[in-house]
C-alpha cells in the first residue's frame, strides 16, 4: 500500500486529487479508506480533455508503456490502458485464477469470443501478446481458441463449437443472443458441445434474470465474469457458491457508501471501489465504478479463503 500510494504521488493526476489528504503515507488499510478519496471514469475523461494524456495522467514511469489497449467505454474521447510486465504478470494472474475456479485445467480447449482489446482475450496466450510471459492458457496448460468478435460473426462461433468442442466457451455480453439464435437456426444442442458459457462486458452483468431465462433455454450453465477494465479488475462468477470471487493479494475491494442504496435480497448494493495492488505504473486507488454490489464473507466450500461479491 505504501508503495502504491508513493507510486501514484509521482502522477499528477493523483496529486491533484491528494491534495486534501492529511498525511501521507497512511499507514493502514482503514485509514487509506478514510483518507484517500475515490476517483470516477468521468474523472478520468476530463483529465484527458484537460490536459490531453492518454492515460489521463496516471502513467508513472519515466518510459512509455510496453503495451497500450483502448479501453472499451463509449467515452470521448476514449481512453487507453497502458501496461508493463508487472501489469501483465498480475492481469494475467486474476484470470488464470477466474479459469482455476471455472475448473479449466491441463489439455482444456477454451474458445473465447470477444474483442483483441477484452483482456479476456490479450490475456489468455503469451501467443496473443506481446511481452505478456504466461498467459491463462500456459498457466493451466490449457489450449485457447481466439477469435476476434461481433454479433454478425456467430456463425462462425457456432463453427468454433461445433468443431472445437471446447469445455468453457467465453462470449461478450452483446455476442450472447445472436449466438444462440445461430445455434439453434442449426439445429444443434449445446450440451453436445460445450460444458459451460462465461459471458462478459466492461463494467456490466448479464442480469439474474437473463441467465436463468438462459440457462433454462440451453441446458447448460452460465457464468458470468465481471470486468473493470479501468482497475484491471476480473472476477468470475464461482460454479458452487454463484458469488464472484476476488483475491485480496490482488486487489482491495470497498463498498462506496450512499444514500440511494439499492436492496437486492435483503442486502444492500452500492458502487464497488477498487484499489489494484499490482498495476503500479498506472496506479488505481478506490477507483468508483459503474458496478453495484455487496462484500461477502469469504467461506466458499471450493475456496474458502476467497473474498467473495454479490451482484
Amino acid at each position: 500500500m505504501k508503495r502504491l500510494l508513493q507510486r501514484a504521488l509521482v502522477s499528477p493526476f493523483y496529486r491533484r486529487k491528494f491534495k486534501g489528504v492529511k498525511a501521507l503515507p497512511v499507514s493502514d488499510l482503514a485509514t487509506f479508506s478514510e483518507q484517500i478519496p475515490p476517483f470516477t471514469l468521468q474523472e478520468l475523461v476530463e483529465e484527458k480533455i484537460t490536459s490531453g494524456d492518454p492515460y489521463s495522467s496516471r502513467w508513472c514511469e519515466k518510459k512509455g508503456p510496453l503495451l497500450t489497449f483502448q479501453l472499451e467505454y463509449d467515452t470521448e474521447p476514449p481512453l487507453y490502458l497502458p501496461l508493463n510486465r508487472s501489469a501483465l504478470k498480475g492481469y494475467a494472474e486474476a484470470l488464470t485464477r477466474c479459469w482455476s475456479l471455472l475448473g479449466l485445467e491441463q489439455g482444456d480447449k477454451v474458445a473465447i469470443f470477444d474483442f483483441g482489446t477484452s483482456p479476456v482475450s490479450y490475456l489468455a496466450s503469451s501467443s496473443y501478446t506481446p511481452y505478456l510471459g504466461r498467459g491463462a492458457a500456459e498457466a493451466l496448460a490449457c489450449l485457447p481458441i481466439c477469435n476476434d468478435g461481433v454479433a454478425n460473426m456467430s456463425q462462425r462461433a457456432v463453427e468454433i463449437m461445433r468443431f472445437i468442442r471446447p469445455r468453457i466457451f467465453f462470449l461478450r455480453s452483446d455476442c450472447l443472443q445472436p449466438f444462440i439464435h445461430q445455434a439453434e437456426a442449426a439445429a444443434l444442442h449445446f450440451s453436445d458441445y460445450v460444458r459451460a458459457l462465461v459471458v462478459s462486458e466492461s463494467e456490466g452483468v448479464l442480469s439474474r434474470a437473463d441467465q436463468t431465462a438462459c440457462e433454462k433455454k440451453l441446458g447448460l450453465p452460465i457464468y458470468r465474469m465481471l470486468r473493470i477494465d479501468a482497475a484491471m479488475f476480473l472476477a468470475v462468477e464461482c460454479p458452487h457458491c454463484r458469488f464472484f470471487h476476488t483475491w485480496p493479494d490482488l486487489y482491495l475491494v470497498e463498498n462506496r457508501q450512499e444514500n440511494d442504496e439499492e436492496m437486492v435480497d435483503g442486502a444492500a448494493r452500492s458502487p464497488l471501489l477498487i484499489t489494484n495492488w499490482f498495476a503500479q505504473g498506472c496506479p488505481t486507488l478506490r477507483y468508483s465504478s459503474q458496478i453495484r454490489g455487496s462484500l461477502v464473507a469469504p467461506g466458499c466450500p471450493q475456496r474458502p479463503q476467497d473474498l467473495r461479491i454479490a451482484l
